[in-house]
């Protein structure tokens, strides 16, 4: 694979990164309303990404096309998922046991396009699953379990959903207008999903409605300032970067340039710590040891991807 390429995806890694620091210390620290957070930098990102492709020939009917309605679903799904996972799991844990995810893919590209994994991915295929087990057993508890099989649900819903965008044929545009409008009408869609469940639930009396006489959730100015800002600054490039790299290189080497993240999370949250943001990570011995066998899996597949060959997308 091009250098450039993969330095592009890992970017976007490490955007996405910064992303979840900030997010963890802006809603803990701030006691934000999560889903109100979380609605509103996808609108202000969808917008922002329809602004930018504005002179991209389109309609707002687009937005209730049956594909977008379902990915947009799926977003929620994937949101709701993993703000479970994390109430159960610390933020570190969570983004290790996230690698998960390259796994998944390995096996539904498997299943999809019926090309087993290259054979120079099965060493760090393996790494990662035993660094991802030997994780899971160092954790062991029924809390911890809990945010697992949350986690595993967000993972393996990404996952179909990344293999929908590689599959939608207007993801291959090739015009940055029209690729940033297809951008900005996922985004919005699936704002208008989280509203629309997150109304149900409250009806239902799942959670507090975001409708309710007595609530909060989008009456606070901070609130509005960080999440449009996270829109902006995060959401919208991260999504177009991830998009692009789908398409560019295929959703597992799009899903392998996400195992960086507990590189750039971890030396974030210590760099955060040192300056007293945050907690420093607390990780038991053998949970350190399992985070160094899922690295080193991580790196031995990025490594592996920049001896891929040309136009080889798996």
């Amino acid at each position: 694979m091009n250098g450039r390429v993969l330095a592009i995806a890992l970017g976007n890694s490490l955007l996405w990164s910064v992303y979840l620091l900030l997010t963890r210390h802006v809603v803990s620290g701030a006691h934000l309303d999560a889903w109100a957070y979380t609605l509103v930098q996808l609108l202000s990102a969808g917008l922002v990404m329809l602004w930018v492709g504005r002179r991209a020939p389109g309609n707002w009917r687009d937005l209730l096309a049956p594909w977008t309605i379902c990915y947009a679903f799926m977003r929620v799904v994937i949101n709701g998922a993993t703000a479970a996972a994390i109430v159960w799991l610390a933020v570190t844990q969570s983004t290790l046991l996230s690698t998960v995810s390259v796994l998944i893919g390995a096996g539904s590209g498997w299943a999809l396009t019926r090309r087993t994994p290259a054979r120079r991915d099965w060493p760090g295929l393996m790494l990662l699953a035993a660094g991802i087990a030997a994780f899971a057993a160092a954790i062991a508890s029924e809390a911890a379990w809990r945010g697992m099989l949350w986690l595993i649900l967000s993972e393996a819903v990404a996952v179909a959903a990344s293999w929908m965008i590689a599959y939608h044929p207007r993801n291959s545009a090739t015009d940055l207008a029209a690729r940033s409008r297809f951008t900005g009408e996922i985004l919005v869609a699936a704002s208008l999903a989280f509203i629309l469940v997150w109304s149900s639930a409250g009806l239902l009396g799942l959670m507090a409605s975001p409708w309710a006489v007595a609530g909060d959730a989008f009456g606070r100015i901070d609130l509005w300032l960080y999440a449009v800002l996270a829109g902006l600054l995060f959401r919208a490039p991260g999504t177009w970067l991830g998009f692009w790299t789908i398409n560019t290189t295929g959703v597992q080497t799009y899903l392998i340039a996400l195992t960086a993240m507990p590189f750039f999370a971890i030396a974030l949250e210590a760099a955060a710590a040192h300056l007293g943001w945050l907690a420093p990570p607390s990780l038991s011995l053998a949970e350190w040891l399992a985070a160094a066998i899922i690295i080193a899996g991580a790196a031995w597949l990025i490594a592996a991807r920049l001896k891929e060959p040309p136009g080889v997308a798996p």
